[in-house]
């Protein structure tokens, strides 16, 4: 596991509002990929189309999906060799008892997210401020708006 930090040009931006994500929750879902950032979008939202149905797009750009028992906290960010995204997984409501909801975040999220592997994305994930792949971390030091 690798400390995901941010440049300090970052803070104030969605970058240090996703490294915040990575922060504070348990589990996280890292996405990498060399294209652009509608094409990272695109691609999350192809492999799991729940995310696009009832979803609010912050001010700050990042979005909040609410899919059945369980809410998407995400975003995606370029970098200068192409964009990195972050989906972590809330409950609907607080106090929630995650098993509730979790194997429906793993059959509708999760597993869809991970297949994009095979689509030349490079997926890992993380949380409580550690990632799973050195290169996203070393990407994301380097994210911008």
């Amino acid at each position: 596991m690798f400390q995901l930090d941010i440049d300090r040009s970052a803070r104030g931006a969605p970058v240090e509002t996703l490294h915040k994500i990575v922060g504070g929750w348990g589990l996280v879902i890292t996405v990498q990929s060399s294209g652009d950032l509608e094409a990272i979008i695109g691609a999350i939202v192809g492999a799991a189309p729940r995310l696009s149905e009832d979803h609010e797009v912050r001010a700050d750009g990042l979005i909040v999906s609410r899919v059945g028992y369980y809410r998407i906290f995400w975003g995606a960010v370029r970098y200068p060799a192409g964009s990195l995204a972050i989906l972590a997984p809330l409950p609907l409501h607080e106090n929630q008892d995650p098993r509730d909801w979790i194997r429906h975040f793993r059959i509708e999220v999760l597993d869809p997210i991970q297949a994009l592997s095979h689509q030349g994305y490079a997926v890992g994930g993380g949380g409580d401020g550690m990632v799973t792949e050195r290169e996203f971390c070393q990407a994301f030091k380097t994210a911008y708006v």
